[in-house]
């Protein structure tokens, strides 16, 4: 972890304060979403709890598309100040209904929905800014160094939200979430202009430019195919280490501090990856033996937790997963982002990531239906099989290969060249 607060401080100012500002997002959102289950649940039961869900995943399904042509329009520097004071709003105005004392759940699903458009508008031109900030040979350093960032999020975030509830209450856990989301708001208007800022575009409607984005995502077969054959491995890997987490650790008569000390594993084991380790690994193995020997061992390592009986065992494998995840991540995001032409890299992240956000709504559903079907330990070994399969796929995918052996500069604007049919202008 102190290696990587020294690589941080050894980036410029700008790096430095987007890095900043996701890290204090990413432990603001981990809090407030603790805190926001614990007092729908408190106050209104599983009733609220599922339509609190509902309406949050189907906001996400629909406004992270809607959204995707703003990152190629306009500055992206003013996008991530843009949501992040919308996300501050929603943080203060939760804050005051727990203050008030009032429980209403269509003020709560509201404020949620502004936070889902803020992320709309923040998490694409997080992505896809990084171009814009440093050099080429520079961007696989930066991605890496984004990714510890998330992982430090997901490793601090759910613990900090668990302690701020418990010292004090639905009310002081929103006090510090609104303090979080200030700071973070505070570093993005820091940012200063991008060094290599990409021209907006201009001269099509909004839905030319979604339309545009769709397109462009289906036109290019390496990124679709790899796409959905990444959202498929999600809808296995994320029961996993999630919701059926618990209940095999209950299984096995285990108390909630193991519970934590898995979660803990998975953010840490990706720590480990974004450090240095994950790096050895792709530069030993080349980056297509990487990525697969990676999916190969996450799928044994989930396997395992269906086997595994031994508490620290238990332990040891998720932080197995956390590197294996790490190295996949690792593998290919540099050559993606590059390979994308610079108008078209904010809506192409964004329908990634709505097709993630699809993943993870399919992954809940598919566990339950294979839990009424089976115990706890033998759905492990289904997700570990369906994960596998689904790994397999990438074997598929055409030009896989080729394209990952090839070097950044290479690989600039390689969609374009390869697909141009893909990005053309249509009337």
């Amino acid at each position: 972890m102190l290696h990587i607060f020294r690589r941080i401080q050894a980036c410029d100012s700008s790096m430095r304060l987007l890095l900043l500002t996701e890290l204090l997002g990413l432990l603001a959102a981990a809090a407030a979403q603790v805190s926001l289950l614990w007092w729908i649940s408190k106050n209104g039961g599983a009733v609220d709890i599922t339509l609190y869900g509902g309406v949050t995943a189907l906001g996400s399904l629909l406004a992270m598309p809607l959204m995707s042509p703003l990152g190629d329009r306009w500055p992206k520097r003013g996008l991530i100040r843009l949501g992040k004071v919308c996300l501050l709003i929603e943080a203060l105005t939760l804050y005051l209904l727990s203050l008030g004392g009032t429980y209403h759940l269509a003020l709560i699903c509201a404020c949620s929905l502004l936070s889902v458009l803020a992320n709309a508008i923040v998490l694409p031109a997080q992505a896809s800014i990084l171009p814009e900030l440093v050099e080429t040979k520079s961007l696989p350093e930066a991605i890496r160094l984004r990714r510890g960032a998330q992982a430090l999020g997901g490793l601090l975030g759910p613990g900090l939200g668990g302690t701020a509830l418990a010292l004090g209450g639905v009310t002081g856990a929103l006090t510090v979430v609104s303090f979080l989301f200030g700071i973070a708001m505070l570093a993005a208007f820091q940012l200063n202009e991008p060094r290599f800022q990409v021209k907006a575009t201009a001269g099509t409607t909004w839905c030319q430019d979604i339309m545009a984005g769709l397109r462009a995502k289906w036109g290019v077969p390496l990124d679709r195919w790899w796409t959905l054959a990444g959202a498929l491995m999600m809808v296995f890997y994320l029961p996993a280490t999630g919701m059926l987490l618990p209940l095999r650790l209950q299984s096995l008569q285990l108390s909630a501090i193991w519970f934590g000390a898995c979660a803990a594993a998975l953010s840490l084991g990706l720590l480990l990856g974004v450090a240095g380790l994950a790096d050895r690994l792709i530069q030993r193995l080349d980056r297509v033996r990487a990525i697969f020997g990676a999916i190969s061992v996450c799928g044994l390592a989930v396997a395992a937790v269906g086997l595994c009986d031994w508490a620290p065992g238990l332990v040891m494998l998720f932080a197995l997963m956390g590197l294996c995840v790490s190295v996949t991540q690792l593998v290919g995001q540099t050559h993606r982002m590059l390979a994308m032409p610079e108008h078209f890299r904010s809506r192409m992240t964004a329908v990634h990531l709505a097709v993630a956000q699809i993943a993870a709504t399919l992954a809940p559903t598919l566990a339950g239906g294979l839990l009424q079907h089976g115990s706890v330990a033998s759905v492990y070994l289904l997700l570990a099989a369906g994960f596998l399969g689904s790994g397999l796929l990438l074997l598929a995918v055409p030009d896989l290969r080729p394209f990952l052996r090839l070097d950044h500069e290479q690989v600039k604007n390689w969609y374009g060249r390869r697909y141009p049919r893909a990005f053309a202008a249509r009337g």
